[in-house]
């Protein structure tokens, strides 16, 4: 008696084969933008503690009475600037936060007039993964473009710090 063998036919290993085809073409798009989002995500949390930071900062300010357009306050036993009771431009808030060099953070201060490349007066950048700055307009108006968050110190005892991040680049 012979034993009848069974497997696949050609055609059903081509049909799986398609299917298994048009499966990876659907889900890899979804899979490609994650580094994007954790990215975007990092900032987005960069953001969160740079205000937390400002907020401290802020109350530290208001106890020692250091609310005048210059003044300093201790954060963590180290002098800090603050202009109106909020941190100054000029402190350098990646050492500030402790961001570690596994995004590639970059630091600016602004002076003068904004250009492109360079953050303008009363503000400050923390740039991420190697973002190219070239064609970027530092005003908190630019749109969604950059992969950065930009800090712009209080302007007058009324008008408070404020913190944007961009992500459109990340």
């Amino acid at each position: 008696m012979k034993k009848q063998q069974s497997g696949f036919t050609l055609i059903e290993l081509i049909i799986v084969i398609v299917i298994l085809g048009i499966l990876a073409v659907t889900a890899a798009p979804k899979f490609i933008d994650i580094q994007s989002d954790a990215k975007g995500s990092t900032v987005k949390a960069i953001e969160g503690a740079v205000n937390s930071v400002s907020s401290i900062v802020y109350a530290k300010s208001l106890i020692a009475s250091q609310t005048t357009s210059t003044g300093t306050v201790q954060v963590n036993g180290i002098t800090t600037a603050v202009v109106y009771g909020y941190l100054a431009n000029s402190v350098d808030l990646t050492s500030l936060l402790d961001i570690g060099t596994e995004m590639l953070p970059v630091f600016e201060s602004g002076a003068g007039t904004a250009a492109d490349g360079q953050p303008g007066a009363n503000t400050s950048v923390i740039k991420f993964y190697s973002f190219d700055d070239t064609n970027f307009d530092y005003t908190p108006n630019a749109g969604d473009l950059g992969c950065l968050v930009l800090y712009t110190q209080a302007t007058n005892a009324s008008t408070p710090a404020t913190i944007t991040s961009f992500t459109g680049g990340c």
